[in-house]
């Protein structure tokens, strides 16, 4: 299972407007409203919030994972944004967080989900990984640098 498999250049967004958090996580979303594994978007972005209240998806490492197990989606959904200034997603180490990665998963997919999860915290470990997104020019470039590490 790969990230690659559910990003386009349509859902990555390389320069995040939001400053805070849950419109930053809006504007990601808002990218994946319109592909066809999205069912209610509306509900989605509420249980991203709902899990998000829970405890933070910062994950450290400037890198966020705001995500939800929703049936609001019909198959796997994922986006990636970019801050150049950071954002206070108040992360496990207390940095702002410049790389959001967004996803939802219908609840009877929670295997493919974990799968996913771990996938991408095994990319993040990679040295130069998301040190290289951030410097991306481009929606294309991110997606590519993606695919590189994951081959």
């Amino acid at each position: 299972m790969k990230l690659s498999d559910y990003l386009s250049q349509q859902t990555i967004l390389p320069e995040l407007q939001a400053g805070e958090k849950n419109k930053a996580i809006a504007e990601i979303g808002e990218l994946l409203s319109p592909v066809d594994a999205m069912g209610d978007y509306d509900v989605f972005l509420g249980a991203v919030f709902s899990r998000e209240m829970e405890g933070s998806t910062g994950i450290g490492g400037e890198v966020a994972i705001p995500h939800a197990r929703t049936d609001s989606v019909r198959d796997l959904v994922a986006g990636m944004g970019r801050s150049s200034g950071g954002i206070d997603f108040q992360a496990v180490d207390g940095r702002p967080v410049r790389l959001v990665i967004l996803m939802g998963i219908p609840t009877a997919k929670v295997k493919a989900y974990l799968k996913l999860l771990a996938h991408i915290s095994v990319l993040i470990k990679q040295k130069d990984f998301t040190q290289r997104l951030l410097e991306a020019p481009d929606a294309g470039a991110m997606l590519e640098i993606v695919r590189s590490f994951e081959q």
